[in-house]
């Protein structure tokens, strides 16, 4: 257990999904947390219901992914318990089954709330949800498209406001603050964030605070300026917790199979070095999570140790270093694969590195251009993998990338020092 606790204090306190093992390293649980430290924190510091104390017994490793906000972790969290079927996120959830959430876009004034089973009746069905899940989907949900929370239907005229209306969590549809059109158009916008569409949402909510400006109810305006800035900083970031489309986790799959990994590859980070002759020698490190690019995350580095000349396997050698020790080793997650651009030479290179590191332990390879092939360290035989292989496409598509971020910072640094002679 003291092992665990070590881990516990470099957990992040930001949100993100954690997923407890057994020493199999079969995921036992998934869960969701606003701040990751403090949540596992709290499966130490109280006491547990015999369930969960179970679950603590058999309880090896804890791994974690840092979502940009809280509703990427519920969507993420929901992706992954549907991927792995955890045995305890099913003895310990609180519903008997796993719910719907039901808009019912069939009445004058929708509501949104959690259901059993669906229904024919005109009403649109989201899910299903982990059940500790969809109750706080249904706060989010409300507390950006403030649509109303009583049960009544349909919905009764009131003379004076409810407390929802008094918190600014409802839009006053009983008591005439809004009309229905305007109501029906917060109602629909709900759709796409439930759908994870968050972009989408945003672009909805933006539209309707523009059109109340435009009709110059500025108090509806500002009202709606403050969701949107609520659902802007929620978005901050949000690459990091998108769930992986399906064709995206098969790719992962593939690639976990093929390189024989005992983890899926979910956080892959890249490097590449580009150079004229050893002038303005710098490198790129993109990160992408589920197949998809973590834009926050990619880094540049001037490669300092080379003077004027052209060597990519030392420059690669001093930059995966610099990336896993020091300051951007504590600041960003450690990835589940590294990929060099280069043969034996260049991923050698990048073993030596994470050994002086100090995290040996991380699956490095290198992905030649020539011949595509795929070398590991200390082996001069490579994996050849077929080229309609999904496994290897992922893998070039980071690649190409990694380079592309590379070439792009190089060209900027020979431009100023053109101008600068």
């Amino acid at each position: 257990m003291s092992s665990l606790k070590d881990k516990l204090k470099s957990l992040p306190a930001k949100p993100g999904v954690y997923l407890f093992k057994d020493k199999h390293g079969v995921i036992l649980y998934v869960g969701k947390a606003k701040s990751l430290r403090k949540r596992v924190a709290s499966y130490f510091n109280r006491p547990q219901e015999i369930k969960t104390t179970i679950l603590l017994e058999r309880l090896s490793d804890i791994d974690y992914i840092l979502a940009g906000s809280e509703m990427d972790a519920l969507i993420l969290e929901d992706e992954l318990i549907k991927k792995y079927k955890p045995r305890y996120n099913v003895a310990l959830r609180d519903d008997k089954t796993y719910p719907y959430l039901k808009l019912t876009l069939n009445e004058k004034w929708p509501r949104l709330f959690l259901v059993r089973r669906k229904e024919k009746d005109g009403a649109l069905y989201f899910g299903r949800f982990q059940g500790g899940m969809v109750r706080e989907v249904v706060r989010l949900a409300k507390k950006l498209f403030p649509i109303r929370w009583c049960k009544e239907s349909p919905l009764k005229t009131r003379e004076q406001p409810c407390l929802y209306y008094r918190i600014g969590s409802c839009s006053g549809p009983c008591i005439d603050k809004i009309s229905q059109a305007d109501y029906l158009a917060l109602a629909q916008a709900i759709i796409p964030l439930l759908e994870g569409k968050m972009d989408t949402a945003l672009h909805k909510l933006r539209q309707q605070m523009e059109k109340a400006a435009q009709e110059q109810d500025f108090e509806r305006a500002a009202y709606l300026r403050d969701r949107l800035k609520v659902l802007e900083k929620m978005l901050e970031g949000k690459e990091l917790g998108r769930a992986p489309a399906p064709r995206r986790l098969a790719e992962i799959e593939e690639l976990k199979a093929r390189l024989r990994l005992t983890d899926a590859p979910m956080r892959i980070e890249a490097f590449d070095i580009s150079n004229i002759q050893g002038t303005n020698v710098v490198a790129s490190m993109v990160a992408f999570y589920g197949g998809l690019p973590l834009k926050n995350d990619y880094r540049k580095f001037k490669i300092r140790s080379l003077g004027m000349k052209a060597n990519d396997v030392a420059a690669i050698y001093e930059v995966v270093k610099r990336r896993y020790s020091g300051m951007l080793a504590d600041k960003l997650p450690l990835p589940d694969l590294i990929l060099v651009d280069g043969g034996i030479a260049q991923v050698n290179s990048g073993l030596r590195a994470l050994v002086s590191a100090k995290q040996k332990c991380l699956p490095i390879i290198g992905l030649a251009k020539r011949q595509e092939e795929i070398y590991f360290p200390q082996s001069n035989k490579p994996l050849v993998l077929a080229k309609n292989s999904m496994a290897l496409k992922l893998l070039q598509r980071i690649r190409d990338e990694a380079h592309r971020f590379a070439v792009t910072y190089h060209r900027q640094k020979r431009s100023k020092s053109l101008f600068a002679s």
